[in-house]
């Protein structure tokens, strides 16, 4: 965790200076690099003052680490005309209030964008907020990660068969981040799977917090058996022996985590899940800050030295177009209204 934590401290750090009404003092970049935004479009008057990054989730999860990253470098790079990106946290709802705050509250110019994954999908789905899917829209895909089975340290199994056996006369507690989120969907998906592969029940109850880093220090104090987290949001903690890896959920073993097979090596197939984290803005944001917004982060997503701290957190790098990630929004709509009566009846 030494990694994972010196990160998300130093990181922190731009949020805590920023609150304070401090400015960033990373040094700008050098005078003879010159971004296509000063060079394509001189007439937009954008931005002018700091830019806010709203994480739907509490400080030191994914998304949070995901979000500092993508401003730290960005200030250190000079984008945006050097202005900050200002990380605010607004956790609960499963990601719905900062979300509705993006959607409602904040101005819709290009000033407030928001980290978003399938639970901006799946909230307004599931839940009644103020809010659909179509009030936002995306800008860039720059984290694609695969998902993993992980265990309390201290879990009377090391394996995939070692807790079904477990399972067949014990209650497993399994958390996620929100019931309806990704997260929860993710948990009925496996277990149900592994049902129908094998035959055998398996016996769980779920327990919904409010983000990654409850989940993980949840499962680390031994108040759960299970969860379902990113590589990124946990492989420090499995490498340090704080936790256990039992599988991930991806076609090929994961390089910074070789010990943990995937559910495909075991002879489990269909596993395959994930988080894709984009960032996004209000849909009402004026077409030119958009596409301007698109070219900056297209430059990050791309710079050398993100793609290094994105690795060096453990955050699978990706540069995803809007367009892309547009279609990977349509096809979780359509998932999360087929599933609605089945996961409303499912809740508790």
């Amino acid at each position: 965790m030494k990694k994972f934590f010196a990160l998300a401290l130093s990181l922190a750090m731009v949020l805590t200076m920023a609150a304070c009404g401090a400015k960033e003092t990373d040094a700008p970049a050098s005078s003879d690099t010159k971004t296509p935004a000063q060079s394509e479009n001189t007439g937009l008057d954008f931005p002018k003052k700091d830019i806010t990054l709203i994480v739907p989730f509490d400080a030191g999860g994914g998304n949070d680490i995901y979000g500092r990253i993508v401003a730290k470098i960005a200030m250190e790079k000079g984008l945006f005309n050097g202005v900050n990106i200002i990380v605010e946290n607004q956790p609960g709802g499963g990601g719905a209030i900062g979300q509705a705050y993006v959607a409602n509250t904040a101005p819709a110019d290009g000033y407030t964008l928001l980290t978003f994954t399938a639970s901006g999908i799946s909230n307004p789905i599931l839940k009644d907020v103020p809010f659909t899917v179509e009030d936002f829209r995306p800008i860039i895909c720059a984290n694609s990660d695969p998902a993993v089975l992980i265990a309390r340290a201290d879990a009377p199994f090391d394996d995939v068969e070692g807790l079904i056996e477990y399972a067949k006369n014990n209650t497993l507690i399994i958390n996620d981040s929100g019931f309806g989120t990704s997260s929860h969907v993710r948990t009925l998906d496996w277990t149900s799977k592994l049902e129908k592969i094998t035959g055998e029940k398996i016996n769980y109850q779920s327990i919904h917090v409010d983000s990654g880093s409850v989940q993980i220090s949840e499962l680390m104090g031994g108040h759960a058996d299970l969860t379902c987290l990113t590589v990124g949001e946990c492989a420090d903690a499995i490498l340090e022996g704080n936790i256990k890896g039992i599988a991930i959920m991806a076609n090929d073993r994961y390089e910074g985590l070789p010990d943990v097979p995937t559910f495909k090596e075991l002879g489990y197939e269909g596993f395959i899940d994930g988080a894709d984290r984009a960032i996004a803005c209000n849909s009402d944001v004026p077409e030119d800050v958009y596409n301007y917004l698109v070219e900056q982060f297209t430059i990050l997503c791309n710079d050398e030295d993100f793609i290094k701290a994105m690795k060096d957190a453990n955050l699978n790098p990706a540069c995803k177009s809007a367009a892309e990630y547009q279609e990977f929004m349509d096809m979780k709509t359509e998932l999360f209204n087929n599933l609605k009566d089945f996961l409303l009846a499912g809740e508790g």
